[in-house]
Parts: C-alpha cells; sequence; structure tokens
C-alpha cells in the first residue's frame, strides 16, 4: 500500500527503498525545507528556552498567535513548554551522567527512592496542585 498521501507532494523527497535515507536527507530540496522552517518562526519561537526540542513543530501546525499576536505559533506550544520544561532536569542530569561515563537511567533509583518517601496526600512534585496519589503517584488500573 502506498503512502503517498500523507506528505504534501511539494514536500516528497522520494522512497527510502528507491534511494539511500542520507541522499533524500542531504537534498537541496530538504535543506531548502529545514531554512525555511526556521527562517518563518514567529520571534516568540526564536527566543523560546525549548526551541531546541520542539524547533517550532511541524509547519503545518503554526496556525495560531504568540502572546504579542505575531502569526505562526504552533498550536502545541503551550505543551511543548509545560513538556520541556518539565523534563528539563532530569534531562540535563542524564546528560551529565553520560558525559562522566555512567548510565543515564542512575536517576531511576534517585526519583524512586525519592517517591518511597513521599506520601500519598502530598502535592504533586509536578506542581499540578493534585495529590500525589492523583497525579504522578497514580497506580495504573490493571
Amino acid at each position: 500500500m502506498a503512502v503517498d498521501h500523507f506528505v504534501e507532494p511539494r514536500y516528497r523527497l522520494g522512497n527510502i527503498t528507491e534511494h539511500h535515507l542520507l541522499e533524500l536527507v542531504a537534498s537541496d530540496q530538504q535543506r531548502a525545507f529545514g531554512r525555511a522552517k526556521a527562517d518563518a518562526l514567529p520571534r516568540y519561537c526564536r527566543e523560546c528556552d525549548v526551541r531546541f526540542a520542539c524547533h517550532g513543530g511541524c509547519p503545518k501546525d503554526r496556525f495560531a498567535t504568540t502572546p504579542d499576536g505575531e502569526p505562526g505559533l504552533n498550536y502545541l506550544c503551550p505543551s511543548f513548554k509545560r513538556f520541556f520544561g518539565h523534563v528539563a532536569a532530569p534531562m540535563q542530569e542524564m546528560a551529565e551522567l553520560l558525559a562522566r561515563g555512567r548510565a543515564p537511567s542512575e536517576i531511576v533509583r534517585r526519583y524512586a527512592d525519592a517517591d518511597a518517601r513521599r506520601g500519598r496526600d502530598e502535592p504533586c512534585t509536578c506542581g499540578s496542585a493534585r495529590k500525589w496519589k492523583h497525579c504522578h503517584g497514580a497506580v495504573p488500573s490493571p
């Protein structure tokens, strides 16, 4: 089954069964797309502290306006900011562990130990204002 209908024709680079992926990624068309994607970002995005992770998202999703009224903001921006802000500290810790030649998964034990000491009725650490037991401490249903 062909999946060409998922890619707008002007953005189609080719088929990886016919071309090596590196050839497609390094193509002039792909490089132009990347430059245009970055050049079209509103100032709000260009100055954002989580842009390194979202890169402004997909251009097709940039139909919202920035807080100062500039068009071109990705409608998922508030979610990107919240998610990437939430994981910033653990990601930084994992990067530091890697830089020291240690396993990034070492932080799991530290978080598990902290969670074990936390009372179920304490506020959740994510800042949601919900109790731990109803937020990140909730046990999934079977």
